[in-house]
C-alpha cells in the first residue's frame, strides 16, 4: 500500500466516523425532546402573531418589543408539543398540534377579517348559530375553497397516522421535560408580576390578545370561565351586604308605573363623534334630537364590533363581565342552566309582563333558550314575522320592530316591558357598492374600500334612525304611559380609535330615555350593567338586590367589591342572600305574538293546500312529526306535494329556524276527522 492510498484510507476512516458523530448527535436531538421541539414552538408562535396582527412585521415586532410575553407565548405551544413526546405515534402527534395550533391561528385571521374581537374558544360554542349566517360573510367561492382545505387538511392528517411510524417512548425524559416547561410556565408569571407583560387585565379582549399573545388569551379562554371564589365570601359577609341593601329606601309607590321598552340599536353610534368624518347631511337626525331634548349619556359597553349578546346581558342582569371568563358569553355557559335576577323577574313582582323582539333568529346565542332562564314570558323572532324587508346584504329590517313592539303592548292587559334587539346595521359591511340609491355620502377623504364600507354602514344607520323616529312618533300616540330607552349595544367593526374620537372611548355607545307623556331630562354617563337600574329608580322601582345596590353604592368605595361578591353568590356560591333557594322559576316562553293554526286542509290533483292564520316563510308542514318539503303561500296558505293520507295521520305547522330547531308547533289536525269532512262539504258546495 502505497503513501497515497494509506491518506485515502484514513481520510475515508475519518469521514466515517464524523459522519457517525453527526447522526449521534442527532439521534440526541430527537431523543431529547425540549431541544427537538422548541424550534418548531418558536416558528408556530412567531406564525400566530402574524395572523393575529394580519401583518408580518407587526407579528416581528411584538417578539422583539415583549421578548419575555413572546417566549411565555412560545412555552404554552412547546408544553402542548411535549405532551406528544408521551405517546409512540410521537411524530404524527407533533404534527396534529401544529396543525390545530395553526388552524386557530388562521381562524382568528379570518375572524379579524369581519369583527374586531379576537377568536376565543367560546367562539366554538356559537358555531352552530354562526353557519345560518355564513352566506352573510362569505361567498360561494369562499366556502368551497374553505370546505376543499379542510377536506384536504383531513386527507394529510390520516395519510399521516397512516405513514409515520410508531416510535419508542423515553418516558423519564419525557416526564421531564413536560414538567419542567409547565414550572416555566408557572414561574414567570410570579417572577415578572411588577411589570406590564402579566398585568392580567383582559376586561378587554382585543386589547389583551394585542398585549398578551394568542397562545397565552386563547388558551386561558379555553379554562377561564365562570366566576372565581372571591376573597372573604362567607355567609357572615354576604348577611351584612344583604342587611344593607335591606336598608334601602323603598319603592316610590306615588309614580305611576309605565310600560317599559328598551331597544338596542345594532352597531349603532352618533358617527358625528368620529374626529375626521364630514358627511353630506346627519345620517341619524332623529336619535340627535332625542339625545338633546331628553334623558341621555354615554354608556360604556363590554366589548367592541361584536359581543351584541354580552351588552344585552349586562342590561338585563345588573352583572358586569369584568367578573367572568375571558371572552365568556354567558348566554353559552351559566345561563344554559340557572336563572338569574333580572329586569323581567324584578317588574314581574310588580304585575309586568315580560316580552323580548329580534329581527333575527331565535336560536341566535340560544336566546330562545336563555330567556326562559331570565324571565320572559314571550319571544317574538325573525321566524314570526311577516313580510320581512332586508338590507342589501341580508339583514332583516329594524322598520319591523314597530309592529312588533305594538303586538306585544296589545297581547296583555297589564304593563308591559318589551326588550327589543335591532339587526340591521350589522357587518359584515361591504367592499363594493351594492346599493346605488344611497342618501348619504361621505365627505371626508377614504381609501375606496373603505370609504364604500363606511359609507354602506352610515346609509343602514340612517335607516335604522328613520325606524327611531317612526317609533317615537307611534308610541307618542299609544295612550299608556310608555318609556322608550334606545342604546347602541357597541362600536361597528371598523378600525376605530380612541385618537378617532371626540369622546376618546371606542367602548362608549349612547342611550336616551324617553317619555310619551312627559319629559324626561338629565345627562348621566353610566356602565351597560348600571342601566337598567338607572332607567328603573326614574319611576321610582328598585326590585331585585342588583338594581338596590347600582342605585345606592355606585359611588362607594367597596362597591365593585360587592357586585362581585352577589354575582358569583347568585350564580356559583351558595345563594345566601336567598336564603339557600333559588328564587326564581324558569319560564315557558310563548313564541311569537301572533296565534299560528290550522283551519283547514284540501286536497288537489297535485297539491294539499293547509290553510289557516300566521304563517311565515319558516313555517313548515309536518306529518307524524317529519318535516314535508312545504311552499310558503302568503299568510293564511302552505302548499305540499299531493301524497296519499292515511287514517289518523297528524298534521302540524311548525315554526323551523334555519337550523331545522322546531320553536313551535300548532295542535295536530287529524286527517280521518277533519280532512275528509271539509273535503266532503267543498264537493258538495261545487
Amino acid at each position: 500500500m502505497n503513501v497515497f492510498t494509506k491518506i485515502k484510507s484514513l481520510r475515508n476512516k475519518n469521514i466515517d466516523n464524523m459522519s457517525l458523530s453527526s447522526i449521534n448527535n442527532a439521534n440526541k436531538v430527537k431523543n431529547w425532546p425540549i431541544s427537538y421541539n422548541a424550534g418548531s414552538a418558536i416558528g408556530i408562535t412567531l406564525l400566530l402573531e402574524m395572523l393575529s396582527r394580519r401583518s408580518l412585521t407587526e407579528g416581528l415586532g411584538y417578539a422583539t418589543r415583549n421578548p419575555g410575553m413572546f417566549l411565555y407565548n412560545a412555552l404554552i405551544v412547546l408544553f402542548t408539543l411535549s405532551l406528544a413526546e408521551l405517546l409512540k405515534k410521537k411524530d404524527f402527534f407533533l404534527v396534529l398540534i401544529s396543525i390545530v395550533w395553526i388552524s386557530l391561528g388562521i381562524g382568528n385571521f379570518m375572524v379579524l377579517g369581519f369583527r374586531t374581537t379576537p377568536l376565543a374558544a367560546i367562539d366554538f360554542h356559537i358555531l352552530k348559530s354562526v353557519m345560518s349566517i355564513l352566506h352573510i360573510y362569505l361567498n360561494n367561492f369562499q366556502i368551497i375553497i374553505i370546505g376543499i382545505a379542510l377536506i384536504l387538511t383531513l386527507l394529510g392528517i390520516g395519510i399521516a397516522w397512516k405513514k409515520l411510524p410508531k416510535k419508542q417512548v423515553y418516558y423519564r425524559k419525557a416526564f421531564i421535560t413536560a414538567g419542567a416547561i409547565m414550572g416555566l410556565m408557572f414561574m414567570m408569571p410570579n417572577v415578572a408580576s411588577e411589570t406590564v407583560a402579566f398585568s392580567g387585565d383582559f376586561g378587554n379582549l382585543a386589547d389583551a390578545y394585542e398585549d398578551y399573545g394568542f397562545a397565552y388569551c386563547f388558551s386561558t379562554s379555553v379554562v377561564d370561565r365562570g366566576i372565581e371564589k372571591p376573597d372573604g365570601y362567607d355567609e357572615m359577609s354576604m348577611e351584612e351586604i344583604l342587611r344593607k341593601l335591606s336598608e334601602t329606601k323603598g319603592m316610590d309607590t306615588g309614580i305611576m308605573k309605565p310600560n317599559i321598552i328598551m331597544v338596542q340599536l345594532e352597531s349603532f353610534i352618533d358617527v358625528n363623534h368620529i374626529k375626521s368624518m364630514r358627511f353630506s347631511e346627519n345620517p341619524i337626525p332623529n336619535f340627535t334630537n332625542l339625545k338633546n331634548d331628553f334623558a341621555s349619556g354615554f354608556l360604556t359597553v363590554p366589548s367592541i364590533g361584536a359581543g351584541t349578546a354580552n351588552t344585552e346581558f349586562e342590561v338585563l342582569t345588573g352583572m358586569s363581565l369584568d367578573y367572568f371568563g375571558a371572552g365568556e358569553y354567558p348566554y353559552k355557559t351559566i345561563l344554559q342552566e340557572s336563572q338569574s335576577e333580572s329586569i323581567p323577574y324584578n317588574l314581574e313582582n310588580l304585575g309586568y309582563k315580560s316580552h323580548a323582539i329580534h329581527n333575527n333568529t331565535a336560536t341566535f346565542y340560544d336566546r330562545d333558550k336563555v330567556f326562559t332562564n331570565l324571565g320572559f314570558d314571550s319571544f317574538s323572532s325573525l321566524e314570526y314575522m311577516f313580510d320581512v324587508a332586508y338590507s342589501p346584504i341580508g339583514w332583516a329590517k329594524d322598520k319591523h320592530l314597530t309592529e312588533e313592539i305594538l303586538k306585544a303592548m296589545k297581547s296583555t292587559a297589564q304593563r308591559d316591558f318589551i326588550f327589543a334587539i335591532s339587526v340591521q346595521a350589522h357587518g359584515k359591511y361591504p367592499k363594493t357598492p351594492v346599493d346605488l340609491n344611497q342618501k348619504i355620502y361621505i365627505q371626508s377623504y377614504m381609501e375606496e374600500e373603505k370609504k364604500v364600507a363606511f359609507e354602506y354602514y352610515i346609509n343602514q344607520l340612517y335607516e335604522v334612525d328613520q325606524f327611531v323616529g317612526e317609533l317615537v312618533e307611534t308610541l307618542s300616540k299609544v295612550d299608556e304611559p310608555v318609556v322608550l330607552v334606545l342604546y347602541g349595544d357597541h362600536l361597528p367593526s371598523f378600525d376605530i380609535s380612541n385618537e378617532d374620537l371626540d369622546n376618546h372611548n371606542r367602548y362608549q355607545t349612547e342611550y336616551v330615555i324617553w317619555r310619551n307623556d312627559q319629559p324626561i331630562k338629565g345627562k348621566k354617563d353610566i356602565e351597560t350593567y348600571q342601566l337598567g337600574s338607572y332607567v328603573l329608580g326614574r319611576f321610582g322601582i328598585n326590585q331585585g338586590l342588583l338594581t338596590k345596590l347600582h342605585q345606592n353604592y355606585s359611588d362607594s368605595s367597596n362597591y365593585q367589591e360587592t357586585l362581585f361578591m352577589l354575582q358569583y353568590d347568585m350564580l356559583y356560591g351558595e345563594k345566601y342572600v336567598y336564603n339557600h333557594e333559588e328564587p326564581y322559576i324558569q319560564k315557558t316562553l310563548n313564541m311569537g305574538f301572533s296565534e299560528i293554526g290550522i283551519s283547514q286542509i284540501k286536497e288537489f290533483e297535485d297539491e294539499i293546500h293547509i290553510e289557516g292564520y300566521g304563517f311565515t316563510p319558516w313555517s313548515k308542514v309536518y306529518i307524524n312529526d317529519k318535516e314535508i318539503e312545504t311552499t310558503y303561500k302568503d299568510v293564511h296558505r302552505l302548499f305540499i306535494e299531493k301524497r296519499n293520507l292515511d287514517e289518523e295521520d297528524e298534521i302540524r305547522v311548525v315554526q323551523q329556524s334555519d337550523n331545522k330547531q322546531v320553536l313551535s308547533q300548532t295542535k295536530a289536525w287529524r286527517f280521518n276527522r277533519q280532512i275528509r269532512r271539509t273535503n266532503e262539504k267543498r264537493l258538495e258546495a261545487e
